[in-house]
């Protein structure tokens, strides 16, 4: 069954509600859907909910499911990349159930916001984030943040396990990995050109850990969606093989 975003605090079943004028829009025009028609909308706070099309373009809630939150929330501090390499972090990383991305300009930056394309760019990227947790069918919407900066992000950010993924570090991500499970797991992953070593000083300052994934040196939009693949498969949902 087809599933849209719908930008709700609470979805309540048996109620009849309008529909934002773009989602009106795609409903009807480009699907061509006609009343009687049914979909679900989940509204990123884990609501799902089975519904049907009525007259005047108005939603009605058939039935609403709650999904909880993930049991390790995963954050991913991501030093600002050019923006298609952004693009695919926000995408591949909401689908494999990233909760939080911080956008951190770094020494090494290229792509830093210029204030005149900054909204667009912003409300493009959250955009990016919502049809991709649509189509993975990620109902909690990862949380977006890319208005701090590298020390602020490290002040900000709350983890019990604290990860920097350097390859200047000599440690192996296995030999870090706890066997009890993170309430909260943050990791910083450098822009182009990787992380510099007075930020490296300064990350590991605020409690984080460097470590590194085997001998290669791993491009920035291969290396944050590498370690939230492990760190998913160890203590996410990615090897549990049930949805929520």
């Amino acid at each position: 069954m087809r599933c849209f975003y719908l930008p709700e605090p609470k979805l309540c079943s048996g109620t009849v509600i309008g529909l934002p004028k773009e989602l009106k829009k795609h409903l009807q025009t480009v699907l061509r859907l006609k009343p009687g028609d049914e979909f679900q909308l989940f509204n990123g706070n884990g609501q799902l909910a089975r519904s049907i099309l009525k007259e005047h373009s108005e939603v009605e809630l058939l039935d609403v499911k709650k999904y909880p939150p993930p049991v390790c929330p995963l954050t991913l501090i991501q030093g600002l990349p050019k923006g298609d390499k952004l693009e695919l972090i926000l995408q591949k990383g909401t689908e494999l159930g990233v909760n939080q991305f911080y956008l951190a300009a770094m020494e090494r930056s290229v792509g830093l916001l210029k204030s005149d394309r900054k909204q667009k760019r912003l409300e493009r990227w959250q955009k990016i984030v919502q049809e991709a947790a649509r189509q993975s069918r990620q109902y909690h919407l990862p949380q977006l943040v890319a208005e701090m900066s590298l020390p602020q992000v490290l002040s900000t950010v709350k983890a019990d396990l604290k990860l920097l993924l350097w390859e200047d570090s000599t440690t192996p991500l296995r030999d870090i990995l706890p066997q009890q499970l993170p309430q909260q797991i943050a990791v910083v992953v450098g822009p182009e050109g990787g992380v510099s070593q007075q930020e490296a000083e300064q990350i590991m300052d605020q409690g984080y850990q460097a470590v590194r994934l085997g001998p290669r040196i791993l491009r920035t939009e291969t290396a944050g969606l590498a370690i939230m693949t492990i760190l998913q498969y160890v203590y996410g949902d990615l090897a549990s093989g049930q949805h929520g």
